[in-house]
């Protein structure tokens, strides 16, 4: 089992991750924005991150394009959590957004809205690695 961390703040993604990925074994820690996340990752230590790349900065604010890129960014400093991988889920398909989530360490990304959560699954087992069976 895995604890994965879904920093999203679509009610739909939620409902979904939530529902499938304990199915499947693993355990689903929520945050709702980049703050959030970056607080829940500190605390948490998940196996592995799925970053909504447009959400909130934090609680009550407006969704911004750049919120987790900036969250995985700061991640991506902290020594304890910055081995973390961290998977990019997005609307934006870009070749500057891409060039912008793999500079801050986002070892994928996921097309939003999901169609195929078998890929998804298949992403994360192999980001996973074999020490953290599914």
């Amino acid at each position: 089992m895995a604890r994965i961390l879904l920093a999203d703040d679509d009610d739909d993604m939620v409902e979904i991750c939530s529902r499938l990925l304990p199915r499947r074994g693993h355990e689903v820690i929520l945050a709702r924005d980049g703050a959030d996340a970056v607080a829940k990752a500190q605390e948490c230590r998940p196996d592995i991150i799925l970053m909504d790349m447009r959400m909130p900065e934090s609680a009550g604010g407006q969704v911004n394009d750049r919120a987790g890129i900036e969250a995985t960014r700061q991640i991506k400093t902290i020594p304890e959590i910055a081995g973390i991988p961290v998977l990019a889920l997005t609307g934006h398909m870009m070749s500057k957004f891409k060039e912008n989530i793999a500079e801050v360490g986002c070892v994928g990304m996921v097309p939003k809205p999901i169609e195929d959560f078998g890929a998804l699954l298949a992403l994360i087992d192999r980001h996973l690695g074999p020490s953290s069976p599914p």
